[in-house]
């Protein structure tokens, strides 16, 4: 009988300390998600109007639904111990937003890439780090994948959508358009 009620006392406790991630994750997100737009807002306030529509129209309404979803996620914390989950986060204790924290950095460092050598070059040296060092492939598998889904990338915008991928600031300096 105790061994069952501690059990479940054991079950109600990683419950709430999910439920408490979960939130504090979703705050963080929000907020995260939040400047980003309003960034991208400022920036595209200077643009000359009709360039600025398209992407006014669609981070107006945006930034509505963050706000919304702030307001949402910040009444659910009230019944969560969301302090105890940021202690945790500023020691690094807590597995969840390590991993959260790891994944931004890695397409931070993919966003980076794109600028500077291109959509081609980005995904490919990225998909190669991923595969060779993070997941310990083969080298041949880890070339061969990379080669291959950035061919077919290639393959798809190119030459299917007629769409031609940002080339990077390197190329765009070998072309003679220092103006990045």
């Amino acid at each position: 009988m105790h061994d069952e009620q501690r059990l479940a006392r054991t079950d109600n406790r990683v419950d709430v300390e999910n439920e408490s991630n979960r939130i504090t994750m979703e705050l963080y997100f929000i907020v995260v998600v939040g400047l980003i737009v309003a960034a991208a807002f400022i920036s595209a306030s200077s643009y000359e109007f009709v360039s600025a529509r398209t992407p006014i129209v669609i981070m107006v309404p945006l930034m509505i639904l963050i706000g919304v979803q702030f307001v949402r996620a910040k009444k659910a914390s009230r019944s969560v111990d969301v302090r105890s989950v940021l202690s945790t986060v500023t020691k690094g204790d807590n597995k969840t937003f390590n991993r959260a924290v790891g994944f931004i950095g890695w397409m931070v460092l993919l966003l980076a890439l794109i600028v500077v050598a291109g959509h081609y070059v980005g995904i490919a040296a990225l998909m190669f780090i991923l595969l060779k060092f993070v997941s310990k492939e083969e080298m041949f598998f880890s070339l061969a994948l990379s080669a291959g889904v950035t061919l077919v990338i290639f393959m798809l915008f190119e030459l299917g959508f007629d769409v031609e991928l940002h080339r990077g600031a390197i190329f765009k300096i070998w072309a003679g358009d220092a103006g990045l």
